[in-house]
């Protein structure tokens, strides 16, 4: 007896535009937890548990545009940021950031030697690690809080100096966690300094030894 059977639909849709994050730990593109990026009530579609974020045609209005990126509550693994992008890209080729078309072809593009234009868009698309992040065993990580008048100050900047890395922003428990993807072979002093407006900027230095965590307090 014959089985019923239900022709097939196909849909058609056309990809606007693609945000391409990558995981600042691993240096991959494949995201712990869960990540959302929209823009206003627009939320993007995540291929996978990757860090490609699809917007479809017609969602987004042309023109300036503010991503937001961020992790869901259960898993708060990455800090958030907003990512400026004018849509549509330049390139109908490459409708997404970042930008590879403004990249130098003759390069890997996570070379330090990159434009300068390439890196400050990949280095916007690279998620930080909050302090809850799942780091892996055996990473160099320097943990602690930024305290003022013997309280956690929220919203602190602190950063590696001398250093290029981001600075990390402290949340309303004052605290912060800095990885070290390059940590030196032998037990070395490294110097975290805190700034936060209208307050005199902190310093402290600890002893980085690969492979352990080490913790400091920045008093402000």
């Amino acid at each position: 007896m014959p089985f019923p059977t239900v022709q097939g639909e196909s849909i058609e849709v056309t990809l606007q535009f693609a945000m391409l994050l990558r995981d600042g730990v691993t240096n991959s593109n494949q995201l712990v937890g869960d990540v959302t990026v929209s823009s206003g009530s627009i939320l993007g579609k995540q291929k996978d548990s990757t860090g490609a974020f699809l917007f479809l045609a017609p969602d987004l209005k042309p023109g300036p545009q503010s991503f937001v990126v961020k992790s869901k509550l259960d898993t708060p693994y990455y800090l958030a940021v907003q990512i400026p992008v004018t849509v549509p890209m330049p390139s109908p080729l490459w409708p997404a950031f970042p930008d590879v078309t403004l990249a130098n072809r003759n390069l890997p593009l996570g070379d330090p030697g990159q434009t300068a234009a390439y890196k400050t868009q990949r280095q916007l698309a690279t998620l930080l690690p909050t302090t809850a992040y799942p780091f892996p065993a055996g990473s160099t990580l320097i943990r602690g809080a930024v305290m003022h008048g013997g309280l956690p100050l929220a919203g602190a900047l602190v950063q590696e100096t001398p250093g290029s890395d981001p600075a990390y922003t402290t949340g309303p428990d004052g605290q912060f966690v800095i990885f070290l993807a390059n940590p030196p072979g032998l037990p070395q002093a490294v110097t975290l300094t805190a700034t936060y407006p209208a307050l005199p900027a902190g310093t402290a230095t600890v002893t980085v030894i690969r492979g352990l965590t080490v913790s400091a307090t920045i008093n402000m």
